[in-house]
This record gives structure tokens, C-alpha cells and sequence, in this order.
């Protein structure tokens, strides 16, 4: 099995789901469905971003992009490649940093904005009308900016979960925390952010996403040199959020991951299973992890910055960097 470069004259700065995004050369956007047997990327007409290209990308039943437009404010657009489908601006809520949560049944936005010297994290719905959409919960403090301090996940019909340097003090230690825009345990009428109990305590958390359909919700990072995972338990208990600790393989995390800015470990967005797939990176350089049957299994990765991973098409498609790979199976999913 032998990974595969997406061939695109620019940089992919986002992958969910079973589309990938991004900004060309020239500076326009593109998106490319990466189920279809064949993956073609295709330039949305007139949507010009700057440099940062597309921060934020829902991809499930509709293409939903955030970026900064050529009139240095941050939209969001739904986009049928190449065609515009709507627009909104996100001035009004003051963002600096958003990605969508949204799907059909999904009408979740996440928005980052300086404060204080450093960053809060707000959840807002989406609604129509002139209004940007009303704020759900409490805001948030982050650890660093949103792009290395924040991961995330949702469900189509159910809770946000973000991870990371997250929470109420001013410098949050590692933590995740959920957030159910349809119900809340202790106020239906005032859904607000949960924190998971994980145990034992991580050092980082890097990584977020549902699988399973949306019945399985995992978060994953270090805790010191060894990577840890969580499986969030839908209970119907108050208070903490409970969660149980999966067993891995053992690995030993590159320095890059405990010491440095990389993510020590990504999950696989979108498989099946009891079990999760993951891109780690190790001493010995990035692996594709899976069980089989019982069996944890590993197969090389391609080098870079571990960023993004999803299933789709048959394959397993990992945003490295500035590029996507894709490898056949190996996971069967």
C-alpha cells in the first residue's frame, strides 16, 4: 500500500468529513470531494481569500467554508463547488477565528476572539435572518491561538465537543468540554459547556472527532511521552462528563510532539468500529494506526505536521502539512 499526493497548485489548509479545502496559488479557494473515486479539485468561482486560505470546513451534506475575504473580514460561505451558495459575514460577532459545525441538523459555529492578551472561545447557533446567529453557553479561555491550542468534533444530531488548552481560568490547562445546543442536564433552557472527566490527566489533547455513525465521540493526545485516548460515554448523570481510557499500543511520541508545536497525535474522522484509527507521530516517523480483530497494526505515513485525518471513498486521507495523502484501506472502512 503506497500513499498518494492530491496534485493541487496551492496549499490545503483544512480537511472534514469527505472534502478537503483550500487556496491556490492565485489565491483563490478550492474544494475536492475526496469520496469520488476519482479526486478532482475544483476553484469556487469569485471567492478569493487571503493567506491564511480556508480556516474553518463542514463537509458532510453541504460544503460550509469560513476565511478572511479580500474585504479583510471573516465569512462564512456555502459553497456547491464552483458555485457561491450564500454568504454571511461574522463581524458581528467580533471573530477573529471560526469554523462551522454544521450539517443538516447540525447549526453549531465556533468563534475565537483576542481578549484580555490572549483568546475566548464562543459557541454560537446559526440561525437566518439579518442576525448572525445567538450564543450558546459561556465563553471560554484558550491556552495559545485557536489553530494550535483548539481541536474539534460534532455530532449531526447531537453535542460539540472541543479539546485543548480550554477552560474558565485564565491559563487552562488540557481539558475537554461538551456542549449540547438541544439539551443540557442541569437547564434545558440554557444549554452550556460540560467538562469530560478524563483520567489519567493528559498533558495536551490534539485531536477530536464522532465515528461510528455519531455514536462513538474519542479525544486523543499525550499525557507526558505516551499517547492517551478517551472514549466519551453517553450517560445520563449531571455534572462531569464521564469518559473511559482505551488501551494503545506502545509508542514512543517524537520529540517534535512532546517538546515541540507538532499535534502528537491526529484520529481518523468517519470510521467504523469499537476501535479508532489514528495518525501518530513517533521517534521513528509518522504511522497510520488501526485494530484488527484484536491486533493494534501500523503502517509508515508520510512526513510533515500531523493536522487532519478522515475515511472516506475506501480510503484514509491525512492533511500533512499543506497536502493531503490518501492510501487505500488499510482499515477496511
Amino acid at each position: 500500500m503506497e500513499w498518494t499526493r492530491l496534485d493541487v497548485d496551492g496549499r490545503v489548509t483544512a480537511l472534514r468529513g469527505d472534502v478537503c479545502a483550500g487556496v491556490t496559488t492565485g489565491g483563490d479557494a478550492f474544494v475536492a470531494l475526496l469520496s469520488a473515486p476519482t479526486t478532482a479539485v475544483t476553484v469556487v468561482d469569485a471567492l478569493t481569500l487571503d493567506s491564511f486560505g480556508v480556516v474553518g470546513l463542514s463537509g458532510h451534506d453541504a460544503t460550509w467554508l469560513t476565511g478572511r475575504g479580500m474585504d479583510g473580514q471573516l465569512h462564512l460561505w456555502q459553497v456547491a463547488a464552483p458555485h457561491v451558495l450564500s454568504e454571511r459575514s461574522l463581524e458581528a460577532w467580533g471573530a477573529a477565528w471560526a469554523v462551522p459545525a454544521l450539517a443538516e441538523r447540525a447549526t453549531g459555529m465556533l468563534v475565537a476572539r483576542p481578549a484580555d492578551g490572549g483568546w475566548r472561545l464562543q459557541a454560537h447557533a446559526l440561525e437566518d435572518g439579518p442576525a448572525a446567529g445567538r450564543a450558546l453557553g459561556r465563553s471560554l479561555s484558550l491556552g495559545g491561538p485557536p489553530d494550535s491550542a483548539l481541536a474539534f468534533g460534532f455530532r449531526a444530531t447531537g453535542p460539540i465537543t472541543v479539546a485543548g488548552a480550554i477552560g474558565d481560568t485564565a491559563d487552562p490547562p488540557a481539558a475537554a468540554w461538551l456542549l449540547d445546543p438541544a439539551v443540557d442536564a442541569r437547564s434545558p433552557e440554557v444549554p452550556d459547556w460540560r467538562r469530560v472527566h478524563l483520567a489519567p490527566a493528559p498533558s495536551e489533547l490534539s485531536s477530536v472527532v464522532t465515528a461510528d455513525a455519531g455514536r462513538r465521540t474519542w479525544v486523543a493526545g499525550r499525557s507526558e511521552a505516551r499517547p492517551v485516548l478517551f472514549e466519551i460515554l453517553s450517560l445520563p448523570f449531571r455534572g462531569l462528563v464521564r469518559s473511559t481510557t482505551l488501551t494503545l499500543p506502545v509508542l514512543s511520541l517524537s520529540d517534535s510532539a512532546v517538546d515541540g508545536p507538532d499535534r502528537p497525535l491526529v484520529l481518523v474522522e468517519g470510521t467504523d468500529g469499537d476501535q479508532p484509527v489514528f495518525l501518530v507521530a513517533t521517534s521513528a516517523g509518522n504511522r497510520l494506526c488501526w485494530n484488527d480483530a484484536g491486533t493494534w497494526k501500523a503502517h509508515p505515513a508520510p512526513d510533515g505536521t500531523l493536522r487532519a485525518a478522515a475515511s472516506a471513498g475506501g480510503r484514509t486521507h491525512a492533511l500533512i502539512g499543506s497536502s493531503v495523502w490518501s492510501l487505500p484501506g488499510p482499515t477496511g472502512h
